[in-house]
């Protein structure tokens, strides 16, 4: 899904999002969840979610991400706006209501479950770290790099629904005024009951 966006501008944003085959620098020829945009709003936020089962209903549970996935967006680098790699934002997060992009009555998508604003995480999405690869700024090569982000254990809990699901949200938020693609590869949850 998309947010923070006005509804009807998604050929303006160049908004699209699918398993596709991942860039070949990423060494694999598995699929990944790509995600993409251009960030005319100075605030698109773009996610995937899914809903799991089989947690103990209405349980608290200290929640760690893992999250892997594909950035050709070079470290220190000044953009429009913001820099491309170290102003768009990777956010994780669990939430027993599903994320969904709702008309806020004032011509703007917004989310429905609070993922805080750019740098900055809310109750239901934390921030887990940025967008920016290893290369320096202006390196030759600006092929996709795989990356891995890792929360902090006890950094985030969330309380399941009556049936013990929980969906799961996986996101960027950016300050970055251009397009983004990012290619996720792998999410890993680890889920501990809080006593």
């Amino acid at each position: 899904g998309f947010a923070d966006y006005p509804p009807g501008d998604e050929t303006f944003y160049e908004l699209s999002s699918g398993l596709e085959t991942l860039p070949t620098s990423l060494g694999t020829k598995r699929k990944g969840f790509k995600l993409s945009g251009n960030n005319h709003s100075d605030d698109l936020y773009m996610f995937v979610t899914k809903q799991v089962d089989g947690l103990e209903p209405n349980t608290r549970y200290d929640l760690r991400f893992k999250v892997t996935f594909g950035t050709n967006a070079q470290n220190n680098c000044m953009g429009i706006g913001g820099s491309p790699g170290n102003s768009v934002w990777i956010k994780v997060g669990a939430t027993k209501t599903e994320p969904k992009a709702v008309n806020d009555g004032a011509g703007f998508l917004l989310l429905n479950v609070d993922k805080g604003n750019q740098a900055t995480g809310g109750t239901d999405v934390i921030l887990a770290g940025d967008f920016a690869n290893t290369r320096e700024c202006g390196s030759a090569d600006v092929s996709y790099m795989k990356k891995s982000l890792i929360t902090e254990k006890g950094a985030y809990t969330s309380i399941t629904d009556d049936k013990g699901n929980l969906w799961i949200v996986l996101s960027t938020d950016s300050g970055f005024e251009g397009p983004t693609t990012i290619y996720f590869m792998e999410l890993e949850v680890a889920a501990t009951k809080k006593l």
